[in-house]
């Protein structure tokens, strides 16, 4: 992986990025203590958005933009047939590993948390709840927000942290699969390795992609839309 950056200043000390990281997740946990206390919806999708609000005071300190980190929609045709194939190309990456590593997971004796698929139980058999759940959570929360959050923020900082290098850039993308793995505890283990294994695929596209977020953003939302919808319309049957 053959990734610059000019987004950290030649002084600028690898404990920065460190420290940053940290208190942005530190953060994280106090949103998501406060809305879970007050029985939020997407409670977690709130949280990144918090996290989110902290990474850009940190950013705006340093000059740096959102679309320095792969926020820009593509410009032309062109740009957009590739920017659309590679969405499409995680999307059954990431379907295609998920299945394999479901079934290896089984094999093994996991099996994945109750509140896992239990929690989406609320909006059955309701379509405007569902729809206003797949818009502002789905799409919002998950595919802008943890992209934005994930492989926007905190991969380039980890990548500042590790060094502007084939190995940083390589680390970083594994460290932010992990984390983004244990983000998800409320999966069970299961969950956390499937989903750690989502992270590490959606870092290696944005690589890939030259750290554009487009791609990976549409990704997301097009697999989470998938499962989510699947959930919906089986009544809960296919999680």
């Amino acid at each position: 992986m053959t990734v610059s950056s000019n987004n950290t200043a030649p002084t600028e000390s690898r404990l920065v990025p460190f420290f940053e990281v940290a208190i942005v997740f530190l953060a994280i946990l106090a949103f998501t203590w406060l809305a879970k206390s007050a029985d939020l919806i997407g409670a977690g999708s709130l949280a990144i958005w918090g996290g989110i609000v902290v990474a850009n005071f940190f950013m705006r300190r340093r000059g740096v933009s959102w679309a320095d980190y792969g926020l820009t929609l593509p410009h032309g045709k062109s740009a957009w047939l590739k920017s659309v194939g590679l969405a499409v190309a995680a999307a059954i990456t990431i379907i295609a590993s998920m299945a394999v590593t479901s079934l290896l997971l089984i094999k093994l004796g996991f099996n994945i948390a109750e509140e896992g698929s239990d929690r989406f139980e609320f909006f059955l058999g309701n379509p405007q709840m569902f729809i206003s759940y797949l818009v502002v959570v789905i799409w919002f929360g998950a595919a802008i927000g943890e992209e934005l959050f994930m492989r926007g923020f905190i991969m380039n900082r980890l990548a500042d942290m590790f060094g502007q290098s084939k190995l940083g850039w390589t680390l970083a993308v594994l460290a932010q699969a992990v984390v983004f793995g244990a983000m998800h505890i409320s999966q069970g283990s299961a969950g956390m390795i499937t989903t750690g294994l989502v992270g590490l695929v959606f870092g290696t596209y944005y690589v890939i992609s030259k750290k554009r977020l487009f791609p990976i953003i549409l990704a997301h939302g097009l697999i989470n839309t998938i499962g989510i919808t699947a959930y919906y319309f089986s009544n809960g049957a296919i999680t």
